[in-house]
């Protein structure tokens, strides 16, 4: 069976935390062509209803019930970025993905001193996807206003811009005022892929003004194009990712390729929360890998 019509990756987070490693390792030996993290910082435990604000329970409405949440507020979520240097130094050609990176929930200068780390160490290996988020709380939590995270997002894509293009960067905003200061290495990637996530036109307008890709629904990817030529980007590289929380058939991954999608990471294990898997794991891993024509 011939490799699928897009590049396959491969979201780690549902593996426990001290095998994701080993995870990615197979993965690259299954020939997966990325790794992917992803991430909540601290959600709250002392509320029944903490999920009704998921972007699934809100669609669903009076329908939903907690089960539409894959994870918990004590599920185990490692930091995307340390995980990723763990894997970078334990295979050689696997890229290394985060989706998502809450990016306005911390200092866009730190943010791009480890952004900018990882990609050098991993020798030019790292796919930022970045986003908002939808637990207010997780705003409050870490002294962020939930209201402004919008315009900080777009704020902070600038600003690591800055930080990994300019030989002195500087910027001068609502959110940051820096510079003009050192700030090396710079990342190996020229450019850094940055890829904007999201459900909203919002989030589909910033990918096209200022990511270089999206990591989200296939049917935002007519819109996002159409943002590109308004943006007069038409012509410049973008790439196009999605997630399936589910071992996507080899069928599903032919019509993502069909809308436009040019990545699609899968997660190959069904009916346990994130985090919970162990090393039953990786019999799974390698029986869709074949399934779908990788291995």
């Amino acid at each position: 069976m011939a490799p699928p019509p897009l590049k396959i990756g491969l979201n780690i987070v549902w593996m426990k935390p001290e095998l994701q490693v080993r995870t990615a390792q197979l993965a690259e030996d299954l020939g997966f062509e990325g790794a992917w993290s992803g991430e909540h910082l601290a959600l709250p435990s002392g509320d029944p209803n903490w999920w009704r604000k998921y972007p699934t329970a809100v669609a669903l409405a009076d329908r939903a019930t907690e089960d539409v949440v894959n994870f918990r507020p004590r599920s185990p979520f490692v930091d995307p970025l340390i995980v990723l240097a763990a894997i970078a130094s334990a295979t050689k050609t696997i890229r290394l993905g985060v989706g998502i990176y809450m990016l306005p929930l911390r200092d866009a200068v730190l943010a791009a001193r480890m952004v900018a780390s990882l990609d050098v160490l991993s020798g030019g290996r790292l796919d930022l996807g970045v986003g908002l988020g939808w637990s207010e709380e997780e705003y409050r939590f870490t002294g962020n206003d939930f209201a402004k995270r919008g315009r900080k997002m777009d704020e902070s894509i600038l600003a690591l811009r800055a930080c990994f293009e300019s030989d002195d960067p500087e910027f001068h905003g609502e959110f940051y005022d820096f510079g003009p200061m050192g700030f090396e290495p710079k990342p190996i990637q020229r450019p850094l892929p940055i890829l904007v996530g999201g459900g909203t036109p919002a989030a589909e307008k910033r990918a096209a003004l200022l990511g270089n890709g999206w990591h989200g629904a296939a049917s935002s990817i007519p819109r996002i194009k159409a943002h590109l030529v308004e943006a007069g980007r038409g012509g410049e590289p973008f790439q196009f990712s999605s997630i399936t929380l589910g071992p996507a058939p080899r069928a599903d991954l032919e019509a993502l390729a069909a809308q436009g999608v040019q990545r699609a990471v899968v997660t190959p294990w069904v009916g346990r929360k994130l985090g919970e898997i162990g090393e039953e794991g990786f019999a799974d891993l390698e029986r869709y890998a074949k399934q779908i024509g990788l291995a």
